[in-house]
């Protein structure tokens, strides 16, 4: 099985940090978000990982480079979810015919025994694509699960499963929303028309108007890190253990009355500074004397000078808050930027 994470966005809601810093590349608890992204292919049963790249690419390739079954493919045009995705597999590194094919979001975390379930899924579905479930929000896509799927459950499958996945119609008043991770056949995309497009536009839409697409719901939790609450909030769960994803070296402690707080190796804080967790201070950063900072993120190199109050913040890499300063819920990037994305 191949795995391929979608990882080209500009990430404008998250801007001033990524004209820096491409969202892939931030590090919400010490690792970037493509890190996890391409650890939970992997640990779902990927042998090969591609990774499409637009803005920030330069970035991307430098930390992806050397990584055994990795492989990342620039988009020098921005083709979109969809685009990309058809793009990877006409290029032929998606594989062939009824080959799985597993796709994620970098922005997007979930758990990577969710993902082996959606893989195995689509085998015993007999769909040609399967799409992982989670409960549908305000914004939901809306979709509703109307017939089982082809066969029992099977190994790793649930009783739950039996009776909640198969194949999923829209409806705007459906429990269940797209979770961004799909399991989908290779022969299908190799026949999609080439060319910038989204997911839904080009595969979900047209599998979805022919009764097509399967759906699983999945067990472990998701989130998306695409605006500054739901990036604190990924970050909160990392440091909480929501996801079965390691920490970098350096110091977790769990204060009563606060949330964690985690100091990475390299990291330092003055002992006269007040960290209330949800607290990441990572690689390189440095916290001055009376300093205050809660639930927050203090990238790496960042910095937060002596007196300053920062709070409900993300610092990118190299970041800072002058001292005396205060910031709250802001974004927060040094210079200088990246090169306009090539449209």
């Amino acid at each position: 099985m191949i795995g391929f994470c979608l990882a080209a966005g500009a990430g404008t809601r998250l801007e001033p940090l990524t004209l820096v810093t491409p969202k892939p590349l931030l590090a919400p608890a010490g690792r970037p978000l493509v890190d996890l992204a391409v650890e939970a292919l992997q640990r779902a049963g990927a042998t090969r990982v591609v990774v499409n790249a637009h803005h920030g690419a330069d970035l991307l390739v430098a930390r992806l480079a050397g990584r055994p079954g990795v492989e990342v493919v620039v988009e020098r045009v921005l083709l979109g979810t969809g685009g990309g995705l058809v793009n990877a597999a006409r290029l032929g590194l998606l594989g062939k015919g009824d080959d799985p094919v597993l796709v994620s979001v970098a922005d997007h975390v979930v758990d990577p025994a969710d993902l082996a379930d959606l893989a195995a899924f689509l085998e015993r579905s007999g769909a040609p694509m399967a799409a992982g479930l989670m409960p549908a929000g305000p914004a939901a896509f809306g979709l509703r699960v109307v017939a089982p799927p082809a066969g029992p459950p099977g190994p790793g499958g649930s009783a739950a499963e039996g009776s909640a996945a198969g194949r999923v119609v829209r409806d705007p008043r459906g429990p269940w929303d797209s979770a961004g991770a799909y399991a989908v056949r290779a022969g299908l995309l190799c026949g999609l028309e080439p060319g910038p497009a989204t997911l839904s536009d080009r595969v979900l839409g047209p599998l979805l108007d022919r009764g097509r697409l399967a759906g699983l719901p999945f067990r472990g939790p998701v989130a998306d890190a695409g605006t500054l609450a739901r990036l604190l909030g990924v970050s909160a769960g990392l440091l909480a253990g929501r996801w079965p994803y390691r920490l970098p070296a350096g110091r977790l402690r769990r204060a009563r009355g606060t949330g964690p707080v985690f100091v990475a190796e390299g990291a330092e804080v003055d002992p006269a500074a007040v960290l209330a967790g949800p607290v990441v201070i990572d690689a390189g950063a440095w916290v001055g004397a009376g300093a205050a900072v809660a639930g927050s993120v203090v990238g790496p190199g960042a910095v937060v000078g002596a007196g300053a109050r920062v709070t409900g913040c993300f610092l990118g890499p190299r970041a800072q808050v002058p001292s005396g300063a205060t910031a709250t819920a802001a974004l927060l990037a040094a210079q200088p930027r990246l090169p306009p994305a090539r449209a």
